[in-house]
């Protein structure tokens, strides 16, 4: 099972449409960018009722981060951590009809295996807690 939460939902994530890279920047660098999708059958669930948390939005969210440098050579696993701590990342947030600064961002983990991120998001004058954790294989 993969997780995409914002609050207490959980999107899940589809991971046919989403996208994690590392490319050779030069000078020992790579630059990572991230695009991470909602699944949207789950998505189409949890917003079928009128009344539900979600129904004001028309598909499920997308977390981005691009542009970020890590060093290379870390055998094959990243433990980037806070991403204030790497101001150099150029553009970051969570899209759901609107965009949603992230703060407050850690990347846990980046392996062969697994992506696992959380921070918190602002959607629509809440503050609220993600999570993601998708495996990459």
């Amino acid at each position: 099972m993969t997780v995409f939460s914002i609050g207490n939902t959980n999107f899940e994530v589809n991971v046919a449409k989403s996208n994690i890279s590392l490319e050779a920047h030069g000078s020992g660098m790579l630059e990572l960018n991230i695009d991470i999708h909602g699944d949207d059958e789950v998505f189409m669930r949890l917003t079928e009722p009128e009344d539900a948390e979600w129904s004001w939005a028309l598909y499920p969210p997308a977390f981005f981060l691009h542009g970020l440098r890590i060093p290379e050579g870390q055998g094959g696993a990243f433990s980037i951590g806070m991403l204030d701590m790497h101001p150099e990342a150029e553009e970051s947030g969570i899209y759901m009809m609107e965009y949603g600064d992230v703060s407050a961002v850690n990347i846990i983990e980046l392996s062969a295996d697994r992506l696992a991120v959380s921070g918190m998001v602002d959607l629509c004058s809440k503050r609220l807690p993600f999570h993601i954790d998708m495996p990459r294989r």
